[in-house]
């Protein structure tokens, strides 16, 4: 029974493990995966997330946009002046091409597309998008701990219909667990498809408010990285 518990703890700790990163955004759009150790008046000191029996290292607070900590929580370096819907948010303006030039490049990366609406100071789209990006991070909790429940339980079930003799209140947690992994799972995909749609819908309706264009359509990416934690395969739309 202790290997047992061992396991499920083993379990457990990798898919929290898997999200506990911090993610630094420089000005430039360039970002970093980070274990964030310290914040000066001048620098941060992080260690790279894939690499954090690696050195310290230093970044300039000025480069820095914003640091998105592993809980969720944001926080924005170097903001000069704070956005108001009447001095910056001017809905009736054509942007100039530099600006939709940027816009293009960004595409489907969440991240860069809130910093493109903090920094250009429109508001109302950065508040809306943020709304449809914290949804989406929703949906990606659900999913990571449906994963870890059905895959977890999924574990600790064959492990108690194995056992000599068999474990029956192994195997009826374990179901439980299973159940309710697959609860989240299911419930993480309209979740994720809502927050993928609205995202969607607000950047078309930023096309062809500053644009003048009827609509605007991106291409999805598949992303496979390798990291600390394995391989993983990402789909962005």
């Amino acid at each position: 029974m202790r290997k047992v518990i061992l396991i499920f703890v083993a379990v457990v700790g990798f898919g929290i493990s898997a999200n506990a990163q911090d993610i630094i955004l420089k000005k430039d759009g360039s970002e970093t995966k980070a274990k964030v150790l310290e914040i000066t008046d001048q620098q941060v000191k992080y260690k790279d997330f894939d690499f954090q029996d690696g050195p310290i290292r230093n970044i300039n607070i000025t480069e820095i946009f914003m640091i998105i900590y592993e809980n969720g929580k944001r926080e924005v370096f170097n903001k000069q002046q704070t956005p108001t819907q009447t001095t910056l948010d001017k809905t009736n303006n054509i942007v100039s091409s530099e600006l939709k030039n940027e816009f293009d490049i960004i595409g489907t990366d969440d991240d860069l597309m809130l910093l493109f609406f903090e920094r250009n100071g429109f508001v109302k789209y950065y508040n809306d998008f943020e709304s449809a990006w914290k949804m989406k991070r929703t949906g990606q909790g659900l999913l990571a701990a449906g994963l870890v429940g059905t895959l977890g339980g999924g574990l600790f079930l064959l492990i108690g219909l194995i056992s000599n003799p068999p474990l029956p209140a192994v195997v009826l947690a374990s179901s439980v667990v299973v159940s309710i992994g697959q609860v989240l799972t299911i419930v993480s995909i309209p979740v994720s498809a809502s927050a993928g749609v609205r995202k969607k819908a607000i950047k078309n309706d930023f096309a062809r408010e500053k644009f003048g264009v009827s609509g605007y359509t991106y291409q999805p990416t598949l992303n496979f990285n390798c990291t600390g934690n394995g391989f993983g395969v990402t789909l962005k739309f």
